[in-house]
């Protein structure tokens, strides 16, 4: 549907919402470019589905990372992202397994949130066109709340540091305070501190090898994006809605 056959949108977060959520679907059904840009997937549909995805999907995820490249791994990511005995995998297995993700997770997910958003979501009295506020198009806000794009923005960076690993041991403290900002304090009281004294995991966060990165990788799958879940999940219920009058928006920055 093109733009012009859209209705006037009335309930901006709403669109905005969808919106998003599409851009993800899109890129998706395209091939990710990496095993990273997975996780960062992962982790923007997450919030942008309010929590909403299933906790299967962290625990598959988890399998695909431990070990050889799973399949299902294999067919998010682009051919030439494929290692080991996925490299032949056929492109419509690939796709076909792209397409189950959506159906049976992305979807409901996005129907739990837009039903948890419709309660909240404002309605204007004139539909957001090209020059209004809250017109959709002109949204940088995640479902037009500040309080989610800002949680975004403490999970990319907790999550980039721990794919990118640590020089020094020390580094990992102050990385646990970014990760309870991004879990919107959704952690264990000793999260961090067993990360910091367990010296097989200091190894990982700190080693180079590209066993290492696959290693933080599964760690992320594992350990960190199902606090990212837990966080939005608290967090979303509590986001204000403000109207942004700021740039326009653009398409997903993975095209």
């Amino acid at each position: 549907m093109s733009t012009s056959d859209q209705p006037e949108p009335y309930r901006p977060a709403l669109v905005t919402l969808s919106s998003d959520v599409r851009e993800r679907v899109d890129e998706l059904q395209r091939g990710l470019a990496s095993e990273r840009r997975v996780l960062e997937w992962l982790q923007e549909v997450t919030i942008r589905t309010l929590g909403r995805i299933d906790t299967r999907v962290y625990a598959d995820m988890t399998r695909q990372f431990r070990g050889s490249q799973g399949m299902l791994l294999a067919a998010l990511v682009r051919p030439s992202a494929r290692r080991g005995r996925m490299r032949g995998l056929d492109s419509d297995v690939a796709e076909r397994l792209r397409e189950r993700l959506v159906a049976h997770y992305v979807m409901p997910a996005h129907r739990d949130a837009f039903r948890k958003l419709r309660t909240d979501a404002t309605e204007y009295v004139d539909a957001g066109g090209d020059g209004d506020a809250h017109n959709p198009e002109r949204q940088k806000f995640i479902a037009m709340r500040p309080a989610l794009s800002e949680l975004e923005t403490w999970q990319e960076r907790a999550l980039d540091s721990l794919l990118d690993g640590f020089d020094e041991r020390g580094e990992i403290l102050d990385w646990g305070q970014d990760v309870l900002l991004a879990t919107h304090g959704e952690l264990d009281q000793e999260w961090a501190t067993r990360v910091y004294d367990e010296d097989s995991t200091v190894d990982i966060l700190l080693g180079e090898t590209p066993e290492d990165e696959r290693a933080r990788r599964l760690f992320a799958a594992h350990h960190l994006l199902p606090q990212f879940r837990a966080g939005v999940r608290v967090l979303a219920g509590r986001a204000g809605e403000v109207a942004d009058e700021g740039t326009e928006r653009t398409e997903a920055k993975y095209a």
